[in-house]
């Protein structure tokens, strides 16, 4: 852990010595969706690096989530077949207690670099934000997740969120039905899912218009955005 700790402080040196826009100059966008299609550049045809490309920054969700998601899932199955009391319960504690100490241990060095990008304390935070729209004790999956993880995105001060997904994805159907509801609920936030289906295509045309939709946006949004990176 030691070593890993070592490389990524490197890494962070590296990085701030970059010289940086100022901060908040960019509308941010939020990337939620499948977990494999938006964190793998080959699955989602590079869609990251259009925006970017388009003037935009994105704050990618991270696969930690879905870990915490399905952490309390396990609690869940133990405590229905009566065995939250039990060293298999004992054994998944002492598992997650390793997990966050190691997930801390290692985002400590970039505490400062990521003031206003703060990640939710833990999945009920989730829960919370998606319970009018999916509740997690009624659906299951990546779906809660994401529109949780929408409103959570909005309330730090997005600009655009957009949900990146493979082509016939349940999970992004479901959530594109509830995805309009949630941007009324939320001044009118642009949300726009993206489907890959692993052939490459022009995306210049949906970015462009999107990102003219989350500059409109930006200009008239409520909920400005606290927090940046250190200079």
């Amino acid at each position: 852990m030691s070593r890993l700790v070592d490389a990524l402080t490197e890494i962070r040196d590296s990085f701030r010595r970059q010289p940086l826009k100022a901060p908040g100059s960019k509308p941010l966008i939020g990337a939620v969706g499948e977990i494999y299609c938006r964190l793998d550049e080959g699955s989602n045809d590079e869609i990251i690096r259009h925006i970017e490309e388009y003037g935009g920054e994105v704050w990618l969700s991270g696969i930690v989530e879905w870990v915490e998601y399905t952490n309390d899932e396990v609690v869940l199955n133990l405590r229905a077949s009566g065995r939250s009391l039990s060293l298999a319960r004992g054994a998944f504690e002492l598992r997650r207690l390793i997990q966050r100490k190691d997930e801390h241990a290692l985002m400590e060095q970039f505490r400062e670099d990521f003031r206003g990008y703060e990640e939710p304390a833990n999945i009920n935070e989730i829960f919370r934000r998606s319970l009018h729209y999916l509740p997690s004790y009624a659906t299951l999956g990546e779906m809660v997740i994401n529109t949780g993880r929408a409103v959570y995105l909005h309330e730090k001060g997005v600009d655009g969120i957009i949900d990146i997904s493979p082509f016939t994805c349940m999970n992004a159907i479901v959530c594109e039905a509830i995805y309009s509801k949630i941007s009324r609920d939320h001044d009118n936030i642009p949300i726009k899912v993206l489907y890959f289906d692993g052939k490459a295509r022009d995306w210049n045309q949906d970015v462009e218009m999107f990102m003219e939709l989350v500059r409109d946006y930006r200009a008239r949004k409520r909920r400005k955005r606290g927090g940046a990176f250190p200079s």
